[in-house]
């Protein structure tokens, strides 16, 4: 009986219990969302366009963005382990420019006054199959910089191109501006002359300096904190008297140490600061160190990397091979600037050092500055190989050992040519090309003909000559140079 009864009970509660259960399953079953909530769940692989887009809505809408300025910059989005800005920098920051603009958003453009402006940063990491990207939108805050919006998405591998994640020499470029940025004492906008790297060391082609200079451009022009000067623009129709002015450093504190000094070019542009480059050549790297002084000589900020030399164009790391067959050869020694005793020259034109472009028919100016008196002799050395004398000369265009063109100029105010000195003009004319401009300062006379005749007018055998003579005698020696080029 109790057998039968319990029985009985087991069967009526499964009943019960089915006929609960049954319909919260297939409720729960049909409720069930087709897409996933979160990111990780199943869904369709993204490719690197959608996420931007995902990314991008959800920072706006999480950060009220509509309508406000946010800086995107290449040098701002990097891999977080390697903390290189690698070419996919460069395609997420295109991306996230147009889906930021189109939710409304006023996208700053490099150069553009960024002190109000929120900027964008982010970093991305590989997990397993996938690339990790992380977004945060920085605002300065009372208590310095906060987060106004962050979102993180998870891209499959297999939809980026590989070529994106490996570091090219841009990569290094916008790695160093970042770490310039993030080791300034003082956070302040600021403009830069940029002159040429300083190769140390090893020999190689004279015009690596010229080329780092210009690798390095691109990248400081993204920046949110520095302002590349362009020599020729910030010089244009600026008067004799104001460069004068500008050149003089009797006007203004001179640094504790003359290496520290900055360069006539950046006097003469005004500018807030200047960039200094050096860098030794290894067997498998390229050492770069880059500092920012002010314009008291102080430093204010540094950066420093070591760059596979692979990444490099091979020629500009391997000494050029002399050829004893070509006298019109130009090369010489040294192609940086030298300086015996402490006797400093500077030479640069009214349009700068960097390689500064004239037409047919436009005049060219000089500006030599000395940091004690001495005796400054002027060459122009052709692509032909030929030296011609500029400074000083007579009426009759040979070397002027008196008077006003052999006199000593005064130490620290610029001497303009040829306003100042010989009356004659340089006018462009053919035929055009490029031109090595090479200035001499000596304490003590340097012997050589008049009329450069002969070896004299070899460029190579009066650079030797010279460099020789100058480094042997008393006193201080010291020289530069500038490259000027022509055309039509």
């Amino acid at each position: 009986m109790r057998s039968k009864c319990r029985k009985a009970f087991q069967n009526s509660l499964l009943k019960t219990t089915l006929s609960v259960t049954l319909p919260i399953l297939f409720a729960l079953f049909c409720c069930t969302p087709s897409t996933p909530f979160a990111e990780g769940d199943l869904a369709s692989p993204k490719n690197l366009d959608d996420t931007a887009a995902s990314l991008a809505e959800r920072l706006v809408q999480q950060g009220n963005l509509a309508g406000k300025p946010i800086l995107i910059s290449a040098n701002d989005l990097y891999e977080s382990r390697s903390r290189l800005s690698l070419p996919l920098a460069i395609l997420l920051r295109g991306k996230l420019i147009t889906e930021m603009k189109q939710r409304g958003c006023r996208v700053l453009l490099p150069g553009a006054d960024a002190e109000n402006a929120m900027i964008l940063q982010g970093t991305w990491q590989k997990q397993g199959d996938n690339l990790r990207i992380d977004l945060k939108v920085m605002k300065l805050g009372p208590s310095g910089p906060e987060a106004a919006a962050s979102a993180s998405e998870s891209v499959p591998l297999n939809m980026i191109d590989q070529e994106s994640l490996t570091p090219d020499r841009e990569s290094w470029a916008r790695y160093l501006v970042r770490k310039l940025e993030a080791n300034a004492i003082n956070p302040a906008r600021r403009t830069l002359h940029m002159g040429d790297f300083q190769i140390k060391g090893k020999q190689c082609s004279d015009d690596l300096g010229a080329y780092l200079a210009g690798w390095i451009r691109p990248a400081l022009a993204e920046s949110r904190m520095f302002l590349p000067l362009d020599q020729q623009k910030a010089l244009k129709g600026v008067s004799v008297a104001s460069l004068r002015t500008r050149g003089t450093r009797a006007f203004r504190p001179v640094a504790a140490k003359p290496e520290e000094a900055t360069s006539l070019t950046a006097d003469l542009l005004k500018a807030d600061g200047e960039m200094k480059g050096s860098a030794w050549l290894h067997q498998k790297k390229v050492e770069v160190r880059i500092r920012v002084n002010d314009r008291q000589g102080q430093q204010f900020t540094a950066a420093s990397a070591d760059v596979p030399s692979k990444l490099f164009p091979q020629y500009l790391l391997q000494t050029p091979a002399k050829d004893n067959n070509n006298q019109g050869s130009t090369s010489h020694p040294s192609a940086g600037a030298i300086s015996k005793d402490g006797l400093k020259v500077e030479l640069t034109t009214t349009r700068g050092e960097a390689r500064p472009f004239y037409r047919n028919g436009e005049h060219i100016k000089f500006v030599i500055r000395l940091n004690r008196s001495a005796f400054i002799y002027l060459f122009d050395l052709d692509p032909k190989g030929n030296a011609i004398l500029l400074y000083p000369v007579g009426d009759n265009g040979q070397l002027a050992r008196g008077g006003q063109c052999g006199a000593m100029p005064k130490p620290n105010v610029p001497i303009i040519l040829p306003e100042d000195g010989c009356s004659y003009d340089l006018v462009v004319t053919e035929p055009y090309g490029t031109d090595r401009v090479w200035v001499v300062a000596a304490e003590s006379h340097l012997d050589f003909p008049g009329n450069l005749a002969g070896d004299w007018s070899r460029a190579n055998e009066l650079v030797n000559r010279l460099r020789t003579r100058g480094l042997s005698g008393q006193g201080g020696y010291a020289e530069a140079q500038v490259e000027v080029v022509t055309g039509p």
